[in-house]
Parts: C-alpha cells; structure tokens; sequence
C-alpha cells in the first residue's frame, strides 16, 4: 500500500497562512494601537498524531494505533486580555494493528476523536504570543468493524505554542500537544452482543493511552 506523505496537508496550511502574514503585516503594524477586542476564536486547523497503545492485562496482545494525520477545529471565548475559554474537537482516522488477536495481526481501521474543554493562557506580546493550554473532556474509540461498539474514556490534554497575528482578525497558531486517555480498571473495550450473548475483543488493566499531537491552524476573529 502506498503510503501518502502525512505533513503534506500541514505544511500547505503553514505556507498558506505565511504568505496571508506578509499580506497583512502593513495594515496590522499601522493599527497596533487601535485593536478592538474580540470575543470569539475559531481555530480549523491540520496536523499529525502518534502514539497510542491498548494492552492486554495478561500481556499476551496489544493493539497499537498509528500515526496519521488529524484534522479538528478550536472554539475560544475571550475572558480577560491573556485567558481565553476553549473548545475542541480532534479527530484522527487510523488504523490499528492486532498483534497476537487474530491470524496474519490485520489492520482495523479506525477514528479517534477528542472532544474536550479547557482554557488558554496567552503570555504578553504583540504580533508574537506565546500560550499554554489544557482541557478535559472525552476520548471516542470508534472501530469500523460492525460487530464491535464504541468506546468513550475519560480525558486531558496540556499544549504549548505560538500564535502569530497577522492583523486583529486574522492569524496563526502552531501548538504541539500531549493528550492522556484514563482507561478504566480491568474494563473490557470493543464489546459485541450476538443472540444475547457478549463478548469483547480486548480486556485491559488500569492505565494511560498517550497521544501527541502537531498542528497548525488558520486563526479568525469575531
């Protein structure tokens, strides 16, 4: 299977926004002192996601997710000059691979997504500021095989950055971020019910699926 490069969508988005920064910078370095305040971000953005591992409680298998491209968007809601409110929702589509489960250890596709809230801390500066984020929420397993039901964990992430404005309406943000997914003691995961009887692919013991993530997004203010 031919592999297709997976920054590809992420460095057409970095180059895209660079040149909408050189557009703007006349116009934004002119208005400096008469920037209005915003309310809303809204934040689209493309990057790549590795790691992610499930395994089994006797160590007899494992499922590991691989790395791809993610693509999400951000909703945030201005607090204070520096803190911002946020809202995200990340979704990966993979494939994991079945080592030991079956014969041959296929491949199962698969999304992950993120869906989670939190704020954002953004550190004094002008066209340049650098930020820190981190939010809670849920985790979604979703595998694309129709016996097999998805599964929703407990969640967190912590991410750092740059966010470039190119004007007061307009800008971008480069983060890199680590997400950590809370899998419950001894649970079962993808579980199937079949003429009343169930069964679950895997059984796991308590521990913590990390993920991290690098991203850049196109930055409209409202």
């Amino acid at each position: 299977m031919q592999m297709k490069n997976p920054l590809t969508p992420t460095v057409a988005l970095v180059f895209t926004i660079m040149a909408l920064l050189s557009y703007s910078a006349p116009s934004s370095a002119q208005g400096q002192n008469q920037e209005k305040p915003f309310k809303f971000e809204i934040t689209p953005y493309a990057g790549y996601r590795m790691g992610g591992q499930f395994e089994e409680d006797n160590g007899s298998a494992e499922f590991e997710l691989r790395d791809s491209n993610a693509l999400g968007i951000m909703l945030n809601i201005r607090a204070n000059p520096n803190g911002q409110y946020e809202l995200l929702i990340g979704q990966q589509d993979t494939k994991v691979d079945t080592q030991g489960l079956f014969p041959g250890d296929p491949l199962i596709d698969m999304d992950v997504s993120y869906y989670q809230f939190g704020g954002m801390y953004l550190f004094d500066g002008d066209r340049v500021r650098p930020f820190i984020a981190m939010t809670f929420g849920v985790t979604n397993f979703d595998p694309h095989v129709s016996e097999f039901s998805s599964e929703n964990f407990f969640s967190t992430s912590f991410g750092g950055g740059v966010q470039l404005n190119a004007s007061e309406r307009f800008g971008l943000r480069l983060e890199g971020r680590v997400y950590g997914t809370f899998l419950e003691d001894d649970s079962s995961i993808f579980c199937q019910s079949i003429g009343g009887a169930g069964s679950c692919l895997i059984q796991v013991d308590a521990t913590v699926l990390t993920q991290w993530e690098a991203r850049a997004g196109v930055v409209f203010r409202f």
